[in-house]
């Protein structure tokens, strides 16, 4: 082989050995830096707990845990009384006896500012509650009865070539308003256990003004597939009704908008200062078709349900 051959071969593999020398002291420094990092984060770990005084191995299990709890998830996260479940699961296992007592004490004092946040903003929903209630009073006592008490008009509304899709209908929003009710139920005392009252009262009142007057957009956005089929079916209809019925209806509409645009006025002057959340408006045509299609899950019974003592 020619001697610049040969020359520019130990050239070469001299090139790729400083090469992997050159990664190979990279890897390192990166394995030492991580090393300090975690040593640092377990150190940030003992200072916040500095009460138990963990020890190097504890605090390293309380950081996995911290990582574990804090995990990234679109679709599932705990509730605080949940969080604190784990965490005495995980403490519980980890620290000795002394340390124990130390966490018990201090875990139950952040139990304690918990609950009586709770209960502060559950007094400060006590407007609303009344709110609510004054809106239910409405549509139960006022709203209504004025609208069943025309059935000619109702009944006319109601007319199709197959009047049992209206039946069907109603049967899948009785099974929303269950399905809905449970979900109040178990998302309230996930969270907030019995602290919480009037939320709850107000959020049930919620749930029964949507059983007085259905909500139409809410069950719709709940329905499956073969459900949804026949709601497009029933609301293409809706554009051959009596021009008469549908004002009727729509005469309604503007009255119970009055009224609660009255009741918003009344209640939104004990929030001065404050910026009080409201959706965003809808479409008349939208608004228009929504309202008629409630119109045709009206149950006079208020499909079992009862006024919420």
């Amino acid at each position: 082989m020619p001697k610049s051959s040969r020359g520019r071969r130990g050239l070469g593999v001299t090139t790729l050995k400083k090469a992997v020398f050159y990664w190979e002291c990279i890897a390192i420094l990166g394995c030492q830096q991580t090393n300090d990092m975690q040593r640092e984060e377990i150190r940030f770990v003992q200072a916040r707990y500095h009460q138990l005084n963990l020890n190097a191995e504890q605090a390293e299990k309380v950081l996995q845990f911290e990582n574990m709890k804090d995990s990234q998830s679109q679709t599932h996260f705990f509730s605080a009384w949940e969080e604190f479940d784990f965490e005495y699961s995980v403490f519980q296992s980890l620290l000795n006896e002394d340390q124990m007592v130390q966490y018990q004490q201090r875990v139950g004092e952040i139990r304690e500012m918990h609950i009586e946040r709770l209960i502060e903003q559950d007094n400060s929903n006590e407007i609303w509650s009344n709110q609510m209630r004054e809106q239910v009073d409405y549509v139960k006592n006022e709203l209504i009865p004025s609208i069943l008490s025309d059935i000619p008009r109702r009944a006319t509304l109601s007319l199709g070539r197959d009047p049992s899709k209206i039946q069907y209908l109603k049967a899948n929003y009785e099974t929303f308003l269950h399905d809905r009710r449970k979900q109040i139920l178990v998302d309230h005392f996930r969270h907030n256990k019995t602290y919480a009252p009037i939320q709850l009262q107000s959020a049930m009142l919620g749930h029964y003004a949507s059983c007085l007057l259905p909500n139409y957009a809410a069950f719709e956005s709940w329905a499956d597939e073969p459900t949804r089929a026949v709601l497009g079916f029933v609301r293409g209809t809706l554009s051959r009704r009596n021009s008469e019925v549908t004002e009727f209806y729509l005469g309604k509409l503007s009255e119970s908008k009055a009224f609660f645009q009255q009741i918003k006025e009344k209640y939104n002057r004990h929030f001065d200062g404050w910026h009080t959340w409201a959706p965003d408006p809808i479409p008349e045509e939208d608004e228009n078709r929504n309202w008629l299609m409630s119109m045709l899950l009206l149950d006079r019974n208020a499909y079992g349900f009862e006024y919420p003592g």
